[in-house]
């Protein structure tokens, strides 16, 4: 279900309930449109309320179902380096869990290995590495499923990025996907952690550029760079011939509207907020409302 605009502000004042509140809170949105502000906004007043929270922001390698520094290699690669790198491999073990399609490594950025070794683990990262979809799909889903198997107790997570944004880069930027097997991944992500009471928050800025433009002005150069290579130099991009920091945010235009056309489809409470048409104090204070509303208690 999608909240309106003028939906009850009660969730903007403490609530003596949540100290026992349970659930996960995924707060989604193109770049600039508020996602990390408002993540932690909500998990600072929910922890002021009283509830056991745990944020995870963007990227972080010891996210509960997500991958940052992880790669995937398979049985015959984990093999070959027990045989002809055993000190090495011993290393890896330490770092490595078995998973479907053969074995997740952890903590990549940190293995002291020798560099021939390090970059060709790495080489494998399950998100930009040289790996199939099929593959990284799989290992996504498997970590989906684990987590929404573990049994809830009171806390609530809020996490960013892992639901929506994540696999859009991989299904559309890397991998040029129909939407429909995107749609069928996240749908399925979402059925692994229904026991775990899930929501999502999804913030809309309306057309990107206005706010891609404000985030390359206000970051290093060196970012504007990876986001236009990444976006434009393979998948999607590549095949529809989009060039520079313009093909970035045409990218970003189609991304809007995929993202747009997927929420209807997945069955959790959500909210859709324009965040170009609000202050960012009534964005606060719906997002508080929404999450008030819907975590267990």
């Amino acid at each position: 279900m999608t909240a309106r605009k003028d939906d009850t502000m009660a969730g903007s004042i403490l609530d003596p309930g949540l100290d026992t509140a349970h659930g996960i809170v995924i707060v989604e949105g193109l770049p600039g449109s508020g996602k990390s502000t408002n993540a932690a906004d909500l998990a600072a007043w929910l922890a002021a309320a009283g509830a056991k929270v745990e944020h995870w922001p963007e990227g972080r390698a010891d996210h509960p179902v997500d991958f940052e520094h992880v790669s995937l290699l398979t049985d015959e690669t984990f093999r070959r380096i027990a045989e002809e790198e055993p000190d090495s491999w011993r290393t890896l073990r330490a770092h490595a869990e078995p998973t479907i399609d053969g074995w997740l490594v952890r903590h990549t950025d940190q293995l002291e290995l020798p560099t021939e070794l390090a970059a060709q683990i790495r080489s494998a990262d399950v998100y930009d590495g040289d790996i199939a979809l099929e593959h990284h799909a799989r290992a996504l889903s498997e970590s989906w499923r684990d987590y929404g198997a573990q049994a809830s107790g009171a806390g609530v997570q809020v996490w960013e990025c892992v639901l929506i944004q994540n696999p859009v880069c991989a299904f559309v930027a890397r991998f040029d996907r129909r939407p429909e097997e995107l749609a069928a991944h996240v749908e399925g992500l979402v059925a692994a952690v229904r026991d775990r009471n899930p929501m999502l928050v999804y913030l809309d800025p309306g057309d990107p550029e206005p706010a891609l433009r404000r985030a390359a002005a206000e970051r290093p150069e060196w970012w504007s760079e990876l986001v236009i290579g990444y976006h434009t130099g393979q998948g999607y991009g590549l095949r529809s011939g989009l060039e520079g920091f313009d093909g970035y945010i045409e990218f970003m235009r189609m991304r809007r509207a995929l993202e747009l056309d997927l929420l209807p489809r997945l069955d959790l409470p959500t909210l859709v907020i324009r965040t170009d048409e609000e202050p960012e104090q009534t964005t606060r204070a719906r997002i508080r409302s929404f999450a008030a509303e819907h975590l267990a208690r």
